[in-house]
């Protein structure tokens, strides 16, 4: 245990010195920021410079057009960063071979592995809660009377698929050395992922409707029951690439 939170200090450390921990709170904050005000305020921006016969035809923004903005941020470009900043987790010193030197020093492998998970899942998770309450503050200020139902559902959703994302990227950095062929494998997952979703017999098991029937979800065509099955096969798929991984990486060369 002291090994791992020895292993959970150094990330974060690392993290900070390596300027990602300004760069993931930065654009996690300015999507957050954006969301509700972008929903409140484009509107009428946009009217200035369109004929107003366009403008008038927009919408009046609601509390859900703050939430659809909210989701299509965080499932595109906040996902997209995670990608990014995590891609290179383990990877990274197993080039450079800094993790021979831990080793040699009776570092236990499974503690590197499992940190490193814990770390970018914190990460993820402090980073989504914050931008969620920052949305739900602007939102309630701007539309107190919102009629936004199953939000709980449609966070936790995308919330898990972010957590499978990070089992997917701590499974490719075993498997490879690179960060460009962790690149490369974990947006194979993701075409996987559409090509799975193209059968409807596979629909209950199709773990991108995680991140992308969140608005949905919202508007109240689906409910937690919809969700038991995919929920359970993706935090049991998430469980088995951590585990893989594990085992993997004690038995390759670092």
């Amino acid at each position: 245990m002291t090994q791992f939170w020895a292993m959970f200090k150094k990330e974060n450390i690392s993290f900070l010195r390596t300027y990602k921990l300004l760069i993931f709170c930065s654009v996690f904050l300015l999507l957050a920021f954006l969301s509700p005000l972008s929903a409140k305020f484009m509107p009428e921006i946009l009217s200035n410079f369109l004929p107003k016969e366009v403008a008038d035809s927009f919408p009046e923004p609601t509390a859900f057009s703050s939430w659809e903005q909210f989701f299509k941020n965080f499932s595109q470009i906040g996902l997209f960063i995670v990608v990014l900043l995590f891609a290179p987790i383990l990877s990274a010193e197993r080039q450079n071979g800094t993790l021979i030197i831990l080793f040699s020093k009776g570092l236990s492998r499974s503690a590197v592995v499992m940190s490193k998970w814990l770390f970018a899942a914190f990460m993820w998770t402090i980073g989504y809660v914050i931008s969620f309450a920052i949305v739900y503050f602007y939102t309630e200020f701007y539309w107190p009377a919102n009629d936004v139902t199953q939000l709980f559902l449609a966070i936790f959703t995308l919330w898990l698929f972010g957590l499978f994302l990070i089992s997917v990227i701590i499974f490719a950095n075993v498997l490879f050395r690179s960060y460009f062929s962790t690149l490369l494998f974990t947006l194979g997952i993701i075409i996987l992922l559409f090509i799975v979703a193209i059968f409807p017999k596979l629909e209950k098991i199709s773990i991108l409707r995680l991140a992308t029937e969140n608005n949905a979800i919202l508007q109240n065509l689906f409910t937690w029951q919809d969700y038991t099955v995919l929920m359970s096969v993706t935090s049991g798929l998430s469980i088995i690439l951590v585990l893989l991984a594990v085992i993997i990486f004690n038995k390759k060369t670092v």
